[in-house]
């Protein structure tokens, strides 16, 4: 009597076939199933890898709780693992391994993404899912290279190598469509630079805010400017974000000084300023250097060198007085 076969996938395998996976449904021109199964396995394979570099350094901090950590329940996978945010804090804090902030905005997004289609469903345009896909991918085979790739040995390391390769290849394809589409807007693109953020639906520099209408170059994603200046805090400001909605307060948006919208967010990377964080507003498109409080009641003004440092309206309400 044969034997019954053995499921056997560890961490490293384990992350690599999921990669394998969301190759498999990226190929050729994926439909709405695809896509689903490409972001739902990306999400897994992400958290399988981070959290493989964390048992490299040391097991224990892969528990929620690294405190209450125990090899037994270790060895068996029979405990509460932490959350991918949890594991980019621990590998930053504790192994020395920075992710970057734009890779984390990626992931952040992917792991919205996954939540949204494993509960709720998801709606988004399919360039805009492979666009993502394509990032984090990016993103993941250069951390797996250079951060997990040197602390494995024996079978994991040849499994990896072996992964490596079948997933660089089909990722080259699925690459080409989208720097090709970017090379036909870069121009436009360029000519609006002061106007052009990372695009919160398929990561691209290609949202352009202009004149109250926001929508992106690349996947075609019309936004709310509200709407939009809310998605880019909440990925691109993670902790601030929540936590300032949970402490009871607003999402991080306010009046823009030079349109009065309500939808200008004060740390943005703009496409032609992209070395600082910069005021900008999703409604009008307008950069602030120089962002500050007005000194009477707190709104927002720009507050550039020689500039009062109170609002119009309370300069105006001071000289009525006088």
């Amino acid at each position: 009597m044969s034997e019954e076969p053995q499921v056997h996938f560890p961490p490293v395998e384990n992350g690599m076939d999921y990669l394998i996976s969301v190759m498999e449904h990226l190929d050729g021109a994926p439909g709405p199933r695809s896509l689903k199964y490409a972001v739902l396995h990306l999400q897994a394979a992400t958290e399988v890898l981070l959290k493989a570099r964390l048992i490299a350094f040391d097991w224990r901090l892969t528990f929620k709780k690294a405190e209450e950590a125990d090899r037994a329940a270790f060895d068996r996978g029979g405990f509460q693992s932490c959350n991918v945010d949890t594991a980019i804090k621990r590998l930053r804090a504790d192994a020395g391994v920075e992710v970057p902030s734009e890779a984390k905005g990626h992931i952040t997004h992917l792991a919205s993404q996954r939540n949204r289609l494993q509960h709720f469903g998801l709606t988004e345009p399919a360039l805009a899912v492979r666009s993502r896909t394509v990032l984090v991918l990016d993103f993941l085979l250069d951390f797996v290279n250079q951060e997990l790739r040197p602390h494995l040995s024996g079978d994991d390391l040849s499994s990896l190598d072996t992964h490596m390769g079948t997933v660089r290849e089909s990722l080259s394809r699925v690459e080409a469509l989208v720097t090709s589409r970017m090379a036909r807007i870069q121009p436009e693109l360029d000519s609006m630079a002061r106007h052009v953020v990372q695009c919160v639906a398929c990561g691209q520099w290609a949202m352009v805010a202009h004149e109250g209408a926001t929508s992106c170059l690349f996947c075609g994603v019309p936004w709310e400017p509200e709407q939009a200046a809310e998605e880019y805090a909440a990925e691109h400001l993670g902790d601030s974000w929540f936590s300032m909605v949970k402490d009871g307060g607003s999402p991080p948006r306010y009046t823009c000084p030079a349109c009065d919208g309500e939808a200008l967010v004060q740390s943005v990377r703009v496409a032609a300023f992209k070395e600082e964080d910069r005021g900008f507003c999703f409604h009008c498109g307008e950069a602030f250097r120089n962002l500050t409080e007005c000194a009477k009641c707190g709104t927002l003004i720009d507050g550039g060198e020689g500039a009062l440092q109170v609002c119009e309206t309370c300069f105006e309400y001071a000289m009525a007085r006088n």
